[in-house]
């Protein structure tokens, strides 16, 4: 997954607003040099003090607009800016008076060390930290303090300076580098997440791919298998018979290369629509008096109403073989061919002469009634192929209506 079209994470996030606060930091010690410009008594160089002030101005607005990525160049100027801020607070204080009055750099210089922390972790907030406090010293010496004579509280006001400048940055790269870690993590765990959803896909896929090929290919390859000894044993064959089981070893051919070359985008639900291939597993899964095999090229989307009428159409054939044909399974096959789709239902059952007439005179109107009169009202025809000791094998050809995206593009 590329970083464009990811989201980021609470600690990347964490990482975004701490950078912000940094910069926000600095307005507000901007803000406060100003203030004890203005307020905090005579300055000695006035000069110098606001053009260091609008030096930091036009740095932090660079900063700000600009948001540069923490490179070196970029590091060290600014470690450099806030350095020599500390020199000119010595500078343009009246001589002598640190511990007297504000310190004219206030707190900008602290931003200098949290922001090395956040770019180069503890180590680099440290270092910046101490390079400040060597600033600091150099200043009280430009402003005429004389470190060695002054008092032991002068200069441990002077260490605690030097301190804070090391704590802050310290603390801060502790901080970013422990959302830095957190965000990799995260990013890790999502990463393996994904791939993890991506191969239980794929197997899913393959073992959805090879059920299909069981049921279908398998089962029929088998049961050309069987016919064709049988056939072979029984002396002379047929002309019909051999050209039948030609038919469905062409059958399954098409299965085979339908399924292989199947995109699993077109199982995905279009509206309205209900799947065959799913109505007929169903079925099969509801029988229980003899094995039923169900194989299909796809999904194959029709109206949730023909998929309703063809599944009570199944239904009725389904109950036929199990009440008269004798059958040890039967086989169900749905394939588009043509603009048509067409269901096959296979049994290995004795078989019979099928008359259409007979059967109504008789009353038996499952084969006509049921499911012919259903296939015929959704614009389709029915073929049984049947005769004694053979099985029967009857197939339902129903034209698929057009989406409303043809009608649309139409």
């Amino acid at each position: 997954m590329s970083d464009a079209g990811r989201s980021p994470s609470e600690a990347e996030r964490g990482q975004a607003v701490l950078s912000l606060g940094i910069l926000a930091f600095r307005w507000v010690s901007l803000a406060w040099m100003v203030v004890l410009a203005l307020t905090a008594g005579e300055l000695r160089r006035p000069g110098l003090a606001w053009a260091t002030i609008a030096a930091l101005a036009a740095w932090t607005g660079w900063l700000t607009v600009a948001r540069p990525p923490p490179a070196w160049p970029v590091l060290a100027a600014d470690l450099a800016l806030a350095a020599a801020v500390n020199l000119v607070a010595g500078l343009v204080m009246p001589a002598a008076t640190v511990g007297e009055r504000p310190w004219f750099a206030a707190g900008y210089p602290v931003a200098a060390a949290v922001t090395w922390g956040a770019a180069r972790g503890v180590g680099g907030g440290v270092a910046a930290g101490l390079v400040l406090g060597a600033s600091l010293v150099a200043g009280q010496l430009a402003n005429g303090i004389d470190l060695a004579a002054e008092e032991p509280a002068v200069l441990l006001d002077l260490a605690g300076g030097t301190l804070n400048f090391v704590l802050a940055g310290g603390a801060v790269g502790l901080v970013a580098r422990l959302l830095e870690r957190s965000a990799g993590q995260l990013r890790q765990a999502t990463e393996e997440t994904i791939r993890a959803r991506e191969r239980a896909a794929r197997l899913a896929e393959r073992e959805s791919l090879a059920r299909q090929i069981h049921d279908s290919v398998l089962q029929a390859l088998a049961l050309v298998h069987k016919r064709g000894r049988e056939l072979a044993g029984a002396g002379p064959v047929p002309a019909d018979q051999v050209a039948g089981l030609a038919e469905m070893a062409a059958g399954q051919e098409r299965a085979l290369r339908s399924l292989i070359l199947r995109d699993p985008a077109a199982d995905e639900t279009p509206a309205g629509a209900a799947s065959l291939r799913a109505a007929l597993e169903a079925l099969a899964g509801a029988e229980r008096s003899l094995p039923v095999t169900v194989g299909a090229t796809g999904a194959l989307w029709l109206p949730a109403g023909h998929v309703e009428e063809l599944a009570a159409a199944v239904r009725q054939a389904l109950d036929n073989v199990v009440e008269h044909a004798g059958a040890s399974r039967v086989a169900l096959f749905a394939e588009e061919d043509g603009g048509r789709v067409v269901l096959t239902v296979r049994d290995d059952g004795r078989g019979f002469a099928y008359d259409e007439r007979r059967l109504l005179a008789e009353g038996k109107i499952g084969l006509a009634k049921s499911v012919k009169g259903r296939v015929e009202q959704l614009g389709g025809t029915m073929r049984v192929a049947s005769r004694p000791g053979a099985g029967t094998e009857i197939e339902l050809r129903v034209p698929i209506p057009p989406t409303a995206e043809d009608e649309g593009d139409g």
